[in-house]
């Protein structure tokens, strides 16, 4: 992107989205805008600005794709978006200003629930947003935040604040959500990764190379799951690359 500012000691410098099954890309970063594209016909179809003074750090589209199900979600074009200040915020890429056009807030008012018609803003992190994700486990469709202060909070975007929290317990540089099972993956510069569920429960805890023995994993810098199965990619800061699944681990 043309307008990336390279020159912050701070910098997020691009970061983007892809929805494969819509062909859409989303892109932002240390810039004042937010573009959306269309893979297909290689044109972008909306600007507008982020209307904050960080650096984007993370986004997300409040929709997915399952095999078995179909598309589900608040809609393709729900962008949510985390910032290095911690704060978080919702657009409608059908809008050229960004403003959410339909979004329910879930308060009962004379005409059924009412409706927003202004970008949402949240502000209960208190660092550097390091991931949000959306899931759609068990019909929630929630999204999933955290920041480098170990904050995990789960949103329900029709309500103003987190429906709930939970605490890492230690500063994370890294975090995953599983788009369809109740779980989550954080990483820590301490050198270790932690799996957790929905309800804060740590299911497990990796520390050590299974295929590299005695030797610890490297400070982690990045996360991914399978969108489908319960497998995890993990990137380090010693250049290494593990790929996880249940009961077993190989490094590539």
């Amino acid at each position: 992107a043309p307008d990336i500012v390279t020159d912050k000691r701070y910098s997020s410098g691009l970061v983007l989205d892809y929805q494969q099954y819509g062909g859409k890309l989303t892109a932002g970063g240390n810039t004042k805008y937010i573009r959306t594209w269309d893979v297909a016909s290689e044109k972008c179809v909306n600007t507008f600005e982020s209307k904050s003074d960080a650096c984007l750090t993370t986004l997300t589209t409040a929709w997915d794709y399952s095999f078995d199900s179909g598309y589900s979600g608040l809609g393709p074009d729900i962008i949510v978006c985390g910032y290095g200040n911690g704060s978080l915020r919702v657009f409608d890429g059908r809008s050229t200003k960004g403003d959410v056009l339909y979004l329910s807030d879930g308060l009962s008012s004379r005409s059924g629930l009412s409706r927003r018609r202004k970008y949402s803003e949240y502000d209960e992190h208190t660092s550097w947003i390091v991931d949000v994700s959306f899931t759609t486990y068990g019909g929630r469709h929630e999204v999933v935040s955290g920041c480098v202060a170990g904050n995990i909070k789960f949103w329900d975007l029709r309500y103003s604040s987190s429906v709930r929290t939970i605490d890492h317990k230690m500063q994370m540089t890294a975090l995953a959500a599983h788009s369809n099972v109740p779980m989550f993956a954080t990483g820590s510069p301490a050198q270790f990764i932690k799996i957790m569920s929905h309800d804060g429960s740590t299911q497990q805890v990796i520390r050590y190379h299974d295929r590299l023995p005695g030797q610890r994993i490297g400070p982690v810098s990045c996360l991914c799951f399978h969108p489908q199965l319960p497998f995890l990619a993990a990137g380090f800061a010693d250049e290494n690359v593990s790929l996880y699944a249940p009961k077993q681990s190989r490094v590539v």
